[in-house]
């Protein structure tokens, strides 16, 4: 359940939105949401995210029919990183609100663990998008694959990983929506291996 904090945290923020995770719960029970964000660009300060890939994985098994997929509209210019994710202005035309996107990614992962490939920019964004629209700040627990590796994988990008393990792209990397879908295949892999332990034998943190 997402936990409200009736805290004024800033003059603009004034809801915590978190909730609790039992770290004694089996990985076989529990629930992740692998999910991806599309940028206006890398600079963690300054660029926003324009859309948000997610899948559900419960009972050890990605749930294709929970999957998430939004873009997001936004006024921002970004023709460099429309070489990278395809995400045209023309795109953006029948892209959601900011606030309604917040209040939907909110719901669809309270409960679950997040995951995915080099998180921390990830929740960085998402964490932009809640304090700006949904009014306040989101501390989840999530685990980041790049810490469940093998050493050889150090520095290596998610594409050379995949291949490593046999896993082709559907289309093109870059779309949220597909790399999330990757990055759960490559994730379910390596959670299985915990499948008769406990969320509290994975490398989770607060992010």
């Amino acid at each position: 359940m997402i936990r409200f904090i009736y805290k004024k945290l800033k003059p603009d923020i004034f809801y915590q939105f978190n909730w609790d995770v039992d770290l004694n719960t089996p990985v076989e029970d529990a629930c992740f949401v692998v999910f991806d964000t599309e940028t206006t660009g890398l600079d963690i300060k300054k660029d926003v995210p324009i859309s948000i890939g997610a899948f559900k994985i419960e009972k050890l098994r990605i749930e294709m029919w929970k999957s998430f997929s939004r873009v997001i509209k936004t006024d921002r210019i970004f023709e460099e990183s429309i070489k990278v994710h395809g995400i045209t202005p023309m795109d953006l035309s029948n892209a959601e609100e900011p606030v309604k996107v917040c209040r939907e990614f909110l719901e669809y992962s309270k409960g679950c663990v997040l995951a995915g490939f080099f998180l921390t920019l990830d929740v960085s964004m998402v964490r932009k998008l809640v304090v700006k629209e949904c009014k306040g700040v989101f501390l989840p627990y999530g685990i980041d694959l790049l810490d469940l590796l093998e050493e050889r994988f150090v520095g290596k990008d998610l594409m050379q990983v995949l291949k490593a393990h046999g896993i082709s792209p559907l289309g093109r990397l870059h779309n949220a929506l597909e790399d999330a879908y990757l990055t759960a295949l490559l994730f379910l892999i390596y959670l299985k291996r915990y499948a008769r332990k406990k969320l509290k034998d994975l490398p989770i943190k607060v992010f």
